[in-house]
């Protein structure tokens, strides 16, 4: 096959996994064939785990217990394979490639080991994606597998927002990396298009069911983002913890707490469930609930702050603020979330209309700023799995001699 037909006739099979979710698509001729999502995976909420599938005249919805994400792959690949529907490669969402990786890479012998050391920066995802990696490679022994990174688009942050006041010997080791850069690029992309203009001053929000994260944007370029040298810091998340006091965690040492433990604690359970009481990490069930459980508003009320934070320390970064730009799972299906982000927000600029907010579609770009409202304010769905596939494209060409 020479490098020009690998676009051409490639089923390619997208996997984009999440802290609690695993999304795929399956492209031909850059068109999706097959798109589906498995969500709630490995997490505790009061609604049970499903699968949806939209393939034709195909439009499921079956709830399935999904304990693991090495679990959802496998009932994807199950699913494919009763369907009849093949692919020739395989495409992963990889968090982190821990200053390895200038770009996505196909996955052999030379770069699986430097994919391993990348585990431990971001345990929800580089850790499921590997193993996700070994499912399909136990199923298709010589199948090509490539993964894209997310901390790629935010490789030419200033060094200002990438630095840490450390000592400098350590300050050099660990930097902000930044994620969720494939959704960023895209929203970015698809703002530029839609405002007819690529000079402004944007924050997007990137809020999913699993991670969320906050990046300040200026003429098209990343200024400084919430997550950083692991998808910890920043925003109140699912089971993450966001910002913390460095001082809890030197305590909790003190008390024996040892790595694992703090792995466990941190990335697993803590945010949203961990502060509800263990009511559920979707914050949809919060909202719920939150009229009568002070845990669950509690809960809902750090989160947006948090976020009402982020808003006001970029637009003072910028010296001002264009676009609010709101994205992922929650941030296009929960109008109740950005109506209290924008709540009380006029000295930005930032002013919601309800009714458009509680009209949207998350299908669609959809304008939510009132008459008047000096910050427009957009809802764009993300398509991560477009840009995983368009860079493996790339990587699959430059692996095939030309035969010209």
């Amino acid at each position: 096959m020479s490098a020009s037909s690998v676009q051409e006739e490639m089923r390619i099979l997208v996997f984009n996994v999440g802290s609690s979710s695993l999304s795929f698509k399956v492209y031909k001729h850059s068109e999706v064939l097959l798109k589906g999502k498995c969500h709630r995976v490995g997490v505790k909420t009061s609604q049970p785990s499903f699968v949806e599938v939209l393939h034709g005249e195909i439009d499921s919805h079956k709830d399935i217990d999904l304990p693991d994400h090495v679990t959802a792959t496998r009932h994807v690949l199950d699913f494919l394979g009763a369907q009849g529907i093949d692919f020739e490669a395989v495409g992963h969402r990889f968090a982190d490639g821990g200053g390895y990786f200038e770009k996505g890479t196909l996955v052999d012998d030379g770069t699986r080991p430097l994919l391993d050391r990348c585990a431990s920066l971001a345990p929800l995802h580089n850790v499921a994606a590997l193993a996700m990696i070994d499912v399909v490679a136990e199923r298709f022994f010589a199948l090509p597998q490539f993964v894209v990174f997310d901390s790629t688009f935010h490789a030419g942050l200033p060094d200002v927002a990438r630095a840490y006041a450390l000592p400098v010997e350590l300050a050099d080791r660990y930097r902000k990396h930044g994620f969720h850069g494939l959704s960023y690029a895209d929203v970015l992309e698809q703002a530029n298009w839609y405002l007819g203009e690529n000079h402004f001053k944007a924050i997007a929000l990137h809020l999913g069911t699993g991670g969320s994260s906050a990046c300040a944007l200026r003429d098209g370029y990343p200024v400084d983002t919430s997550m950083g040298y692991s998808p910890l810091q920043g925003l109140v998340m699912n089971t993450r913890c966001g910002d913390t006091d460095p001082g809890i965690i030197v305590d909790l040492v003190q008390q024996g707490y040892v790595a694992e433990d703090l792995i466990r604690v941190l990335h697993r359970e803590s945010g949203l469930f961990g502060l509800s009481g263990g009511i559920s990490s979707d914050i949809r069930d919060l909202l719920a609930c939150m009229e009568h459980d002070a845990r669950a508003k509690l809960a809902f009320d750090l989160y947006v702050y948090r976020v009402k934070q982020y808003v006001g320390a970029y637009a003072a970064a910028m010296n001002g603020l264009d676009v609010l730009i709101f994205t992922d799972d929650v941030g296009l299906r929960v109008p109740e979330v950005r109506s209290a982000v924008c709540r009380d927000m006029d000295a930005l600029g930032i002013e919601v209309d309800e009714s458009r907010n509680l009209a949207a579609s998350p299908d669609r770009i959809e304008p939510l700023h009132a008459q008047g409202s000096r910050v427009r304010i957009l809802a764009i769905p993300n398509d991560e799995e477009r840009a995983i596939y368009a860079e493996g494209v790339q990587l699959l060409q430059d692996a095939v001699p030309d035969s010209r």
